[in-house]
């Protein structure tokens, strides 16, 4: 009892408990390097009592309270005649019983048998309770000097509130955990509690989550730690998505309530996070803190992380390259990625690469392909070109230097009109002749293009062209022999 409701510096008073199957010498006994003294000291009249036992029996209670000017705790509480009663050689306890926090230390032959750092925000202050020790548990409980500690005993002090839900997952809601709807709990306490039955109600009240290992990894929850309980597809629309306020009430095994939480209308793939007491739509952070830059982790980002070029590490045109790109999707509602290559003019060297990327608050790592076309004609020249990456309200662009053009890209077409060719197309006709084409009519080319095939079409006509002329000359030429 460190902040009785009554005077403190005559009700404060602490508790101890022998466990070893032998008794326990008070004289060997200290508490804050204070000596220990048998019976008590009662202040309204200054005499002591209870002072015909030196040792603690086992499996036996001993009560220290003030020494010097005495107690009231023996007139303003029950305590239990069965305890062992003691005071220190000095006017309080440890020099008194701080109400905010207080290190205790126990001792036995001067060697520390026990010890506790007890805090204010773990209860009992000036309410009436003191503190507990109950599987290895200190909580909020009715005192009970020289009683065991129970059950019933405890005042449960969950230090407990609702720190995130996601409402409205991507995808099913009702998928099996770790997907689907959950609510994650914060302990922002200094004891580590276990949550088992408590629950989680809706606003009908009537539908109700049981914390259990059927939806959590753990009941067990330490300071200043998280834990996430799945809804796991017990309820459809537990947490509703739109229209009506919706209520998420947080309740103990007793019925007490914890906390409670009203919201509206949500967005797919946010969750309501509380951020310095506000809560804010945010990137989903099960079992994490929340983002403190809740509108930063919304931002789409793009970043270009390298460039592939193969075994010659150059890029030339007509060359297939791969650009390894790291994009965070943040809460785009767009879901398509472009890349390209293009000139100062903005002309495009590649067709445009497209990819799409659906879950909200995501990094990819993704390595895509971009194919430079081979330049045949020559209109581009070798120089620095730009890759452009962008997509999700966003973009990122950086240099690649394109020189040269790759080796045996393209298809070779030889076109020729030749002399036997001509020759052979009039034996044909049995027409004899002599044709003098002193040279082929030839073309090379790398790529063959639209203009290019115009070409070697012009090319063949011309030689039909030239035929028919030549034998309208045979025929014209024969009529004059005649």
């Amino acid at each position: 009892m460190y902040a009785p409701t009554q005077s403190e510096n005559y009700n404060e008073w602490i508790e101890i408990y022998n466990n070893e199957d032998y008794e326990i010498s008070i004289s060997n006994l200290t508490i804050c390097n204070n000596n220990i003294l048998e019976g008590f000291i009662n202040h309204s009249d200054g005499l002591s009592y209870l002072q015909n036992i030196d040792t603690i029996p086992p499996n036996s209670f001993a009560i220290i309270t003030d020494g010097d000017s005495g107690t009231e705790a023996y007139d303003n509480f029950d305590i239990t005649e069965d305890s062992i009663s003691l005071h220190t050689d000095r006017a309080t306890i440890c020099g008194g019983l701080a109400n905010e926090d207080k290190i205790v230390i126990l001792s036995y032959n001067e060697e520390p048998v026990d010890a506790l750092h007890y805090y204010s925000n773990w209860g009992a202050k000036d309410n009436g309770k003191s503190l507990c020790k109950l599987n290895n548990l200190w909580e909020e409980c009715v005192p009970t000097p020289g009683y065991q500690n129970s059950q019933e005993n405890i005042i449960w002090n969950y230090t407990i509130e609702i720190n995130e839900f996601l409402p409205n997952p991507e995808g099913y809601d009702n998928a099996p955990m770790p997907e689907g709807e959950w609510i994650e709990l914060f302990n922002y306490g200094t004891t580590e509690l276990d949550l088992t039955n408590c629950t989680i109600k809706d606003s009908t009240q009537t539908r109700k989550l049981v914390i259990s290992n059927t939806n959590t990894y753990t009941r067990l929850i330490k300071p200043k730690e998280y834990l996430v309980v799945y809804l796991n597809g017990a309820y459809t629309g537990f947490l509703n998505n739109e229209g009506d306020l919706e209520k998420i009430i947080l309740i103990t095994p007793g019925n007490v309530e914890l906390d409670r939480v009203t919201y509206t209308d949500t967005k797919e793939g946010e969750s309501w996070s509380k951020i310095d007491n506000v809560w804010k739509l945010t990137k989903p952070t099960p079992g994490e803190k929340n983002p403190d830059d809740s509108e930063k982790a919304k931002e789409a980002t793009i970043s270009i992380e390298k460039i592939y070029l193969g075994s010659d590490n150059k890029a030339k045109f007509g060359d297939n390259i791969r650009v390894k790109l790291n994009i965070y999707k943040g809460n785009a509602t767009k879901e398509m990625i472009e890349m390209y290559i293009i000139s100062e003019d903005g002309d495009k060297l590649t067709k445009t690469t497209k990819t799409n990327l659906g879950s909200k608050y995501t990094t990819y790592d993704i390595t895509l392909p971009l194919q430079i076309l081979p330049n045949c004609n020559l209109n581009y020249p070798s120089d620095d070109y730009t890759i452009i990456v962008k997509g999700l309200d966003t973009e990122n662009q950086t240099k690649i230097p394109i020189n040269g053009t790759t080796d045996n890209l393209c298809e070779i077409i030889r076109d020729e009109c030749t002399e036997e060719e001509v020759v052979a197309l009039m034996e044909k006709t049995k027409v004899e002749t002599v044709i003098n084409l002193s040279t082929a009519i030839t073309g090379e080319v790398i790529y063959e293009s639209t203009s290019k095939k115009a070409q070697r079409s012009a090319i063949y006509f011309f030689c039909l062209i030239l035929i028919l002329v030549i034998i309208q000359m045979v025929i014209e030429n024969g009529k004059n022999k005649d």
